[in-house]
């Protein structure tokens, strides 16, 4: 597919607060977090995880700046470019699907695939063989939208192809919550955890 599906999917823990972002929280906090997601065997996560997550969020941020200038928020919310409202990470098993639409482009920035896979790829030399030449950048939607018509959503390449097998998702890095306050307080129930009747709330 070389065109950009119309949605975008928010996955997040019920138990966590709405449309956080882990490195907002002090170190110490943030890891217990982390550490109740390994005790709990919801996901497998690496000792030096947030390490790696506050290094690459440095490189979105700085990016960013230089693509959209100031935007209301320092650290991003993380979505999926598509519906990825699956439930498959049961450490996020909760899902707010909405259209892309809804988002001035001026509040968005990308990563093809997600952030913590594209700048690796891009700068260690083990992942020499899998480079492309979008890992290790930050894109615009209108650039986005050229890079997926040059070489098409990740799809399910990944599960046959080693070369692509990190290509698995576009990563949406949304820089203003206001958008989606805003689409949840028109659209009333549109973001669900069905498995366990919860929705999430329309303010914070």
């Amino acid at each position: 597919m070389n065109t950009i599906p119309e949605v975008v999917t928010h996955n997040y823990d019920p138990e966590g607060v709405f449309l956080s972002n882990l490195c907002d929280l002090p170190l110490a906090e943030a890891e217990q977090i982390l550490q109740r997601i390994r005790d709990a065997g919801k996901r497998p996560i690496k000792a030096n995880y947030l390490g790696r997550r506050l290094k690459t969020e440095a490189w979105l941020i700085n990016e960013r700046r230089q693509l959209l200038g100031q935007t209301r928020r320092n650290r991003p919310i993380y979505f999926f470019l598509g519906d990825f409202a699956d439930g498959q990470d049961l450490s996020r098993p909760c899902s707010m699907v909405m259209p892309l639409a809804e988002f001035p482009s001026d509040v968005l920035t990308f990563t093809y695939p997600d952030s913590m896979a594209s700048l690796p790829i891009a700068t260690h030399d083990d992942h020499r063989p899998e480079r492309q030449p979008y890992h290790g950048q930050v894109f615009t939607l209108l650039q986005i939208k050229r890079v997926v018509q040059d070489f098409g959503m990740p799809g399910e390449r990944w599960r046959t192809d080693h070369l692509r097998r990190y290509d698995r998702f576009i990563e949406v890095q949304v820089w203003d919550e206001r958008p989606i306050l805003e689409f949840l307080s028109n659209a009333g129930i549109a973001a669900s955890c069905p498995a366990r009747g919860q929705t999430a709330p329309t303010g914070r």
